[in-house]
């Protein structure tokens, strides 16, 4: 009878062993399984969606998602479907988008310290000045971005590249005075003697093409991407080494990041640091990519001189004095301002530098090699 007993004991506690075994397994099972959290987010694009800039864009969202390993997942809105270039800042900093990609001059006078980085300098691709612009940002975090989060900065190094004129060339510094120029460089295309005439991007096809305004100035992009080389006759290339650069870049609302989890965080700064080379890339392929959409719609291309381009650049250098001193009125000393000028150029000529062993050629050359 105790053997009896003693065997029912054993076999209760098998039992016993085996149902509490069983019960760690599946509470394991279903621990490994159980889904990260995913965090969504949206992404506001304003350029067309086949712009190769918001192609760009659009594969940099989709990297985020892959380093996250799915965590984060990003619904992109093209062509201004949920903010418009003037709307973008305060519509991500107000939480309307999580995430959107503008540039600085649809607010003017907002960003006056990251305006260093945008002046007139010696860029010779969208891939340097974009990371020196990056690490610019990085090194002083000007207060002015405070309100929201930065991931990417990019330039294009040729921002007075491409003059796209209806009816008359400008080929010379005197070809300037009496001309309505849309730009996002007014100072510069006043310093050239021309006429500034604000007309947002959208309808600067319509302004050409009626004769609202005489030309459009900026990179040789919207050539292309906004179609006005079908309405320009002319297109000059300005080859010159001295050009201002306006940022562009993508940002985070500022509540959103904070929520992010650290290890998320980092994957999006990883990314990002990438891409804003990446990204400048891209303008360099539309500054070339323009260029050809105009030669092969049957625009007549000019290129100026290395004389001529010279007297351009001269003509522009004070815009770089005159703007450095009025900085010193916004609340930032002299020095403060000379420092970070110094330090701008001194981070471009590096990333310049570094160009050949990354496989980049200056944009000039090839925009000048497509032509020739």
């Amino acid at each position: 009878m105790a053997r009896e007993k003693s065997v029912a004991t054993k076999k209760f506690l098998l039992i016993l062993f085996a149902v509490i075994l069983t019960g760690g397994l599946i509470q394991s099972s279903n621990s490994m399984a159980a889904p990260a959290k995913v965090f969504k987010l949206t992404y506001a694009l304003f350029q067309p969606a086949a712009a190769p800039l918001s192609v760009k864009n659009t594969e940099f969202a989709k990297e985020i998602e892959k380093r996250t390993n799915g965590q984060v997942q990003i619904t992109v809105f093209q062509g201004g479907s949920l903010l418009s270039g003037p709307a973008m800042y305060e519509g991500v900093r107000s939480g309307i988008a999580d995430m959107g990609n503008c540039l600085t001059v649809y607010n003017p006078g907002a960003f006056p310290f990251t305006s260093i980085a945008e002046l007139p300098a010696m860029a010779e691709s969208g891939w340097a000045v974009s990371h020196a612009q990056y690490d610019y940002l990085a090194k002083y975090q000007p207060k002015e971005w405070a309100d929201v989060h930065m991931i990417t900065t990019v330039g294009d190094a040729m921002n007075i590249g491409a003059l796209a004129m209806g009816k008359t060339p400008i080929l010379k510094l005197e070809d300037w005075k009496g001309k309505t120029i849309r730009t996002v460089n007014p100072k510069v295309v006043t310093a050239l003697g021309g006429t500034v005439k604000d007309v947002p991007m959208a309808d600067v096809y319509d302004a050409l093409s009626k004769g609202v305004i005489d030309g459009e100035v900026g990179a040789p992009e919207p050539l292309r991407a906004w179609r006005l080389a079908d309405v320009a006759k002319h297109i000059t290339v300005n080859a010159g080494v001295v050009q201002p650069s306006v940022l562009w870049y993508n940002i985070m609302n500022k509540d959103k990041w904070n929520s992010l989890p650290p290890d998320i965080q980092k994957a999006i700064t990883d990314v990002g640091k990438e891409y804003s080379g990446k990204l400048g890339s891209a303008w360099d392929e539309q500054s070339v990519g323009g260029i050809e959409y105009a030669k092969s719609v049957g625009c007549t291309i000019y290129i100026l001189s290395q004389e001529e381009a010279a007297r351009w650049s001269a003509a522009i250098m004070p815009v770089i004095d005159a703007h450095l001193k009025d900085l010193t009125t916004k609340g930032f000393t002299q020095q403060q301002v000379e420092d970070a000028w110094a330090y701008f150029k001194s981070r471009l000529e590096y990333w310049n530098g570094q160009q050949s062993q990354n496989n980049i050629t200056p944009t000039r050359v090839r925009v000048e090699a497509f032509i020739k």
